[in-house]
């Protein structure tokens, strides 16, 4: 894989963290919504639904940081070597 198309996913990971953390939080709201029905305070209902989503946000943000800081490292495998890495040919002596 070339040096850039590595570069280039670790760049578009890091923006698509907020991306992340907003479709996690959204999915803890809802998922809140469903258990908070069962209760029948206006406000415990709004607070679970909160709580679990600011759960899901934060659990969701928390492992893909901690994956991305990862990354460079899982891609330097597959990485071409860089041009002074290289070993060059070295002509036979005639």
């Amino acid at each position: 894989m070339p040096r850039w198309v590595a570069h280039l996913l670790v760049v578009v990971g890091w923006l698509l963290t907020p991306v992340l953390a907003w479709g996690a939080s959204y999915f803890g709201l809802w998922l809140g919504a469903l258990v908070a029905g069962r209760f029948t305070s206006p406000l415990a209902m709004v607070g679970t639904a909160g709580l679990v989503a600011a759960g899901c946000g934060f659990g969701t943000l928390w492992a893909w940081v901690r994956f991305m800081r990862r990354v460079p490292h899982l891609l330097s495998h597959r990485m071409a070597p860089r041009a002074s890495q290289e070993r060059t040919a070295i002509a036979p002596a005639e």
